[in-house]
């Protein structure tokens, strides 16, 4: 395959933003596992074979993480959240399976508290991500979850930002 080099670039925000991020975010556990096996042959295929709309969102997933970057530096957490969402948008594009029933019912179900949403990884299960609106706290969300989801393993999970 063609050689290639790995480029890291540390981000720089302040302390406010860094606060205001940690405040503002939280994990979801959502008691489910995907195997993602098949994952990279599907994606790899619709890339290979040309799909408009997959190729539009592989560009425009690098397009947007470019523009997260720029956005956090600002200190635009708000601004960050919408591009979460349409960074959702685009991966479910790439990939019809990075979401489910339950992952749908988890964002429906809190989508009055939160301003952004993705799914961690390559989707399907595991973990979410989500950045809440201002004034919203992860018990908050940790409650309506445990009203909605009693029982299921559907809980917010404590994390912390390492800087």
């Amino acid at each position: 395959g063609i050689s290639q080099s790995i480029k890291v670039s540390k981000v720089e925000i302040s302390e406010e933003t860094r606060k205001e991020l940690q405040e503002r975010f939280a994990l979801i556990y959502t008691g489910q596992r995907r195997l993602a096996r098949n994952l990279l042959r599907d994606v790899v295929g619709r890339y290979v074979g040309n799909e408009p709309d997959s190729l539009f969102a592989l560009n425009e997933i690098q397009r947007v993480a470019a523009l997260m970057k720029f956005e956090l530096e600002r200190g635009n957490v708000d601004e960050l959240a919408n591009l979460l969402n349409y960074h959702w948008e685009l991966s479910k594009k790439v990939d019809k399976g990075s979401t489910n029933t339950l992952i749908d019912q988890i964002f429906a179900s809190i989508e009055d508290f939160t301003a952004g949403k993705l799914v961690c990884g390559a989707g399907g299960g595991g973990f979410l991500q989500v950045i809440m609106k201002k004034g919203v706290t992860r018990e908050q969300l940790r409650e309506r979850l445990s009203e909605i989801f009693a029982g299921s393993g559907v809980d917010v999970w404590d994390c912390t930002f390492v800087m």
